[in-house]
């Protein structure tokens, strides 16, 4: 069945508002979900810190094997939507797909779990960003974590509205976070150091630092461009289906990829690539807000403060709908509680799941509190990383599912070549040629890189090497998917007893 048809036969109340999001919509959401203003402010800087060095090419390196895993993942989308499969659920539908029902019902469980814990992350880090921001500008004095459960109660509200609201509203925070990153940039290329080439900030020694410190810049550049296969997910709100998705992939992944290398590359002109690692290492935090106030002056760093702290409340209201998107169409399949699937007849969002988010980003933060822990540490860079780490594990497993994918749709043309070489939307044989040479490339450099992170995960928490903690979360990653699989295990046992006695009665 066609992606219109079956659009066309669900229920109103019981489908999100469809057809509703151009390419740059779709864009712009998605890079509201990536927050570049937190990669660069925040995750570049400290990346410098623990490796002692820039790594901007690294974010080049790590961005062409994305896009090599792109060419697949939507190729794979496509072949699933033309054969009335939905490939809207990203991860899920695709692995479900290659590696079977039970595989993708523990990928969607490890979905929902990563995404909780990047947005649990983003809630962390915004307490911390806006508390001394009103201090400076109202005069007032509101605790980190009052902020963090304001942002999480403002975020879930936004999430029950109609579908179309909270796209404009990220729309208006990403181009202003874009802008402000661009001009922070060319204002750093203008102002060399003394005695710096502007070029040597893209010196490819920078990968010649060793395997470990490598690793963690890998993993950080990662986390940087996760979010750009959420275009997947928004396919049955888009105008022009399929077509608008890739469009919106590209212009993602383009976009992040020249903000990510010469914004970073741009620090070390500014302040030299000694320079840059000395000053990360002072005060990561507040380096990019120094380079925007020497460069720009004290207005414009007060505005980057600004855009950093909605930067992340785009991000956490981003996260918040995608985990809620997952969590409902894993319910809709029978793979997860069913409640989760409930649809708002108001607006047309995930009402259960979304207020579920919530009430868990809640529990979470009032757990912090009570406890007294630092809600950077064990949110922001506990939550994130682990987080990033579980979508590049996600990332593996669908690259893998893309070239099962593929296989066999290469078999079904040899198979029957008259049904499908005359399709429309049949692929040329240069095209198929690429896409299957991409899927496979995708599949060994992304899983050598999800291997490399897991081992010098230790390196990347900057816990010794013989830290418990690396091995909690490397378990957590396969309780999570274990969970998923049982879940689905448990669901076709229940159902194999209930037809056994209609057949015997038969």
């Amino acid at each position: 069945m066609p992606r219109s048809a079956r659009t066309a036969t669900r229920a109103p109340l019981d489908s999100l508002a469809s057809g509703k999001l151009g390419a740059w919509s779709i864009a712009a959401r998605v890079v509201a979900a990536t927050t570049p203003m937190t990669v660069v402010a925040g995750v570049v800087p400290v990346g410098i810190k623990v490796t002692g060095s820039n790594f901007p090419l690294v974010f080049l390196a790590v961005a062409l094997g994305y896009g090599l895993f792109c060419v697949g993942y939507l190729e794979a989308a496509r072949r699933c939507e033309d054969e009335g499969k939905d490939a809207s659920s990203g991860f899920y539908a695709l692995i479900r797909r290659g590696l079977g029902r039970t595989a993708g019902v523990g990928a969607g469980w490890l979905t929902v779990i990563a995404y909780t814990a990047l947005t649990l992350g983003l809630y962390g880090l915004i307490g911390d960003i806006m508390s001394p921001l009103l201090a400076d500008l109202l005069g007032v004095t509101v605790p980190r974590l009052v902020i963090a459960l304001a942002a999480t109660v403002l975020v879930g509200w936004l999430g029950l509205l109609k579908f179309k609201t909270p796209t404009r509203v990220l729309m208006i925070l990403a181009t202003c976070e874009v802008a402000m990153i661009g001009a922070a940039t060319v204002a750093a290329w203008l102002h060399p150091a003394a005695g710096t080439q502007p070029m040597q900030a893209l010196d490819p020694h920078q990968l010649t630092i060793g395997v470990p410190l490598i690793a963690a810049q890998v993993a950080l550049a990662v986390l940087g461009l996760i979010g750009t296969e959420l275009t997947v997910v928004h396919t049955d709100h888009a105008r022009d289906g399929h077509r608008g998705v890739t469009r919106a992939t590209a212009i993602v992944l383009v976009l992040l990829t020249g903000l990510y290398v010469l914004a970073p590359a741009g620090l070390s002109v500014t302040l030299g690539a000694d320079g840059v690692v000395t000053a990360a290492q002072a005060d990561p935090a507040g380096l990019f807000v120094h380079v925007v106030e020497s460069n720009l002056g004290p207005q414009a760093a007060t505005i980057m403060r600004i855009l950093f702290a909605t930067s992340l409340l785009a991000g956490s209201l981003s996260f918040h709908g995608t985990t809620s998107l997952y969590a409902m169409r894993l319910a809709k399949d029978n793979a997860a509680p069913r409640l989760l699937g409930k649809i708002g007849q108001k607006y047309g969002s995930p009402t259960i799941a979304s207020i579920t988010q919530t009430v868990l980003a809640v529990a979470a933060i009032a757990a912090v509190w009570a406890t007294g822990a630092d809600p950077v540490l064990v949110l922001f860079y506990l939550g994130g990383t682990s987080g990033g780490v579980g979508i590049l594990i996600l990332l593996a497993l669908t690259a893998l599912s893309i070239v099962v994918i593929l296989w066999r749709a290469r078999r079904a043309t040899a198979a029957a070549p008259g049904e499908l070489d005359g399709s429309p939307s049949s692929p040329s044989v240069a095209r198929r040629i690429w896409t299957t040479v991409a899927a496979y490339a995708a599949v060994l450099v992304i899983g050598t890189l999800t291997i490399t992170v897991l081992i010098q995960f230790d390196t990347l928490l900057g816990v010794d090497p013989d830290s418990p903690l690396p091995t909690i979360l490397r378990f957590s990653y396969l309780v999570a998917f274990l969970a998923g699989v049982g879940w689905d295990l448990r669901r076709r046992f229940a159902s194999a007893r209930k037809t056994r006695p209609a057949e015997v009665s038969r």
